[in-house]
Order: structure tokens, then sequence, then C-alpha cells
């Protein structure tokens, strides 16, 4: 597929009871050349995908009654469409921490609360706590760059608070944030060349902070002392190759040419974040 095609969007969590052929706007939706099948009481462009293939189905599970339901099987593949619909938040995380495209597709295509317009209240959530991790590390960076200059607890050269260096790297963590963002959505337009894909920060937002799942291992940074240098960019490993699966699932390209975008948005955020750096030296300090 080409890079940064859209990817399919996505229905809710209903049961597929009364399917209905779907109106001719829809043909497009379709795959080798069959109509997909929705809700009768929701008739949508919105559609759900097979986990394993990618192949879309009309439901991921039929419901007879409360609590017993019944995996769609995938008419291409014969597999499961979406497993994860019964598998609790543990599985989850370990399949991610394996960096299986499937849970990316159950998480990123085949749940509708997560490809809305704004980002999802919980995820939005995650995000802020992200970023907070993310302050930590920053702060040990920054630390272990004072030492190897021979200035000891010092942040740009001088002394300061805690409350004033905490206010200093958090902003910074934001602007980092936001610079990986921008440099994704970058790539999308240009190679679309249509300022359209603006329109799926959410989305592209919603992917990232998935995807920064390796964040919360710099707890143990907080348990155990690790003054290694080289564990936070064992986490930037982990953040570059789970990055670069979610983007490869969510544009359906291939995970190179995902790897070659989140590259590129990690090249921008490091020159971002050396002038924040900067100016933050500069003008607060």
């Amino acid at each position: 597929s080409p890079l940064m095609a859209e990817s399919p969007s996505v229905s809710g969590r209903s049961s597929p009871q009364n399917l209905a052929r779907l109106p001719d706007l829809n043909t497009s939706d379709n795959v080798g050349g069959s109509k997909s099948q929705q809700p009768a009481s929701k008739l949508t462009t919105k559609k759900q995908v097979c986990i394993e293939c990618g192949f879309p189905v009309a439901s991921l599970y039929t419901e007879y009654g409360v609590g017993h339901i019944r995996l769609t099987q995938c008419e291409h593949c014969k597999s499961f469409a979406d497993k994860y619909v019964e598998h609790d938040v543990v599985i989850v995380f370990i399949d991610m921490l394996l960096h299986k495209p499937q849970v990316y597709r159950h998480l990123l295509v085949n749940k509708l609360e997560f490809r809305q317009r704004f980002i999802e209240r919980n995820v939005a959530k995650l995000g802020v706590l992200l970023v907070l991790f993310n302050v930590y590390i920053d702060w040990f960076r920054l630390e272990e760059g004072g030492r190897l200059r021979g200035q000891e607890e010092l942040l740009f050269g001088k002394q300061h608070s805690f409350a004033t260096q905490y206010l200093a790297i958090l902003m910074l963590s934001a602007v980092d944030a936001t610079a990986l963002l921008f440099g994704i959505l970058l790539a999308s337009v240009i190679h679309q060349r249509s300022f359209m894909q603006v329109k799926r920060w959410a989305t592209i937002s919603t992917a990232l902070i998935i995807s920064s799942f390796g964040k919360v291992l710099m707890i143990l940074l907080v348990i155990w002392e690790y003054n290694e240098s080289y564990y936070p960019w064992l986490l930037d490993f982990l953040l570059f190759t789970s990055h670069s699966t979610a983007i490869s699932v969510l544009f359906d390209i291939h995970v190179l040419w995902a790897s070659l975008v989140v590259v590129f948005s990690a090249a921008i955020k490091q020159l971002v974040h050396f002038f924040a750096l900067n100016i933050s030296s500069i003008v607060f300090f």
C-alpha cells in the first residue's frame, strides 16, 4: 500500500444483528468487489477489520444476551476477527510489549472511541502521565550532562530551586511531545500533498500515546537507582520500535516506511528540543 495511505475507520462495538446491505455510497470501502455489511440501525461508512489480515468485517462479535457473545470469524483468513475483545488488559499489554501488529489494529482501528475528532479522555490522561514520566528521564539526562561538564547538581549551569527545575523540564517535555506529533503530521502532509491530513492529529496522537507504553518502565528508575547512561537509550529504542509498529498499522504501510517516518519526526523533535533548551537557558536562567 502507498505511504501514508488512509487507514480504515471503524464502527462501534455494536451487535451485528439484523444486518443490511450498505448503500452504494459505501462501495469504496469494499474489498475484492464484495459489499461489507453493517447493523441496520447504524448505516455508516465506518468499518472494523480482522486484526490478523486487515480484511473488513461487518462486526467483531454477535451478542446473545448479556455477557454472552460469539466472536466473528474472518471470511478471508478464517481466524477470529478480533480475539482481544475477550482478552483483559494484561494480555493486551504483553502483546504490545511483543510489538504484535494485531493488538494495534484492535486498539487503533477497531475501537471507535479512539478514532474521534478529539483525543479520548482516558488516552489524554495517559498522555499527561507519560509527559510527567518523561520529566524524570529528561532530568536524569540533564544531570548526567552536568556531571560530564563537572557541574554537579546544576541545571543549565546554574543552581535553581526544585520547583524551577521541574517546571522548566516539564515545559521541555511538553514541547518534545508536540514536536514529535508535528513531525508525523508534516510527513503525512508532504506525502499526500494535502493539509487535510492535519485533521488526523487526534488519531495520530492516540497512536503515539498508546505506543509510548515503554515510558511506564521509567518508574523502575525511581524504585531502583539506575546510574547507567545506556538505560534511557534502551527505552528510546523501545519507543522507536513501538512507534514504528503503531504508525505502520495506523497508515497501513510497511514497517520500514513507518520507521522512516518515525526517524523523520524524531529528528524534528531533537532539533526543536535543542532550540527550546537553549532558549530556556537564556530567557529563564
